[in-house]
């Protein structure tokens, strides 16, 4: 074989690729530098392309590594990819690196907010449904005698639905 070629530590067959992570019960989020290439590590041309760096908040070295891992699978739409251990590590990118970094923080951040946001629509609809199934009869009618409080339920939901909509309206990726 001529040019450059990365061997890499791959295993496959029950082993996880990462057995001798740290064990880290620390359960806190911290930052996280981790590097991860695709498929041209194969590219024994010379022309092979370069790792990506990618920058993280998670709580463990394990889950900084499966995010950052995930996400570059998901960029390169393919699921050859592998992280670079030696150039992964807790913290922030340090001293002169010939590589940049994706700083994915504000994607995870948002992608956070996104998922309480629906937590929040998901109790406010059962409570929805609970307060109001009371006043609808089974052929999905309001008695005119239940109608007022129907229509105050209703109105109510609408003011706490709209302050939903308004913090959806402000996560909408765009700056």
């Amino acid at each position: 074989m001529t040019g450059k070629h990365l061997e890499t530590p791959e295993r496959y067959g029950g082993e996880p690729l990462y057995g001798n992570l740290p064990a880290d019960y620390r359960q806190n989020e911290r930052p996280f530098t981790v590097t991860v290439i695709g498929p041209e590590r194969h590219d024994c041309t010379g022309r092979s392309g370069s790792a990506t760096r990618y920058v993280l908040d998670a709580c463990s070295t394990e889950k900084a590594w499966a995010a950052a891992l995930a996400w570059h699978m998901a960029a390169e739409e393919t699921p050859d990819c592998m992280v670079v251990a030696d150039e992964s590590y807790e913290g922030l990118p340090q001293g002169d690196h010939k590589l940049g970094h994706t700083d994915l923080r504000p994607a995870h951040n948002r992608r956070r907010e996104l998922d309480d946001l629906t937590d929040d629509a998901t109790e406010m609809l059962t409570r929805y449904d609970c307060l109001t199934s009371v006043y609808v009869t089974d052929d999905g009618q309001v008695p005119p005698e239940w109608r007022e409080a129907y229509d105050n339920t209703r109105r109510s939901f609408w003011r706490d639905g709209w302050g939903l909509v308004r913090k959806l309206s402000s996560l909408d990726g765009r700056d």
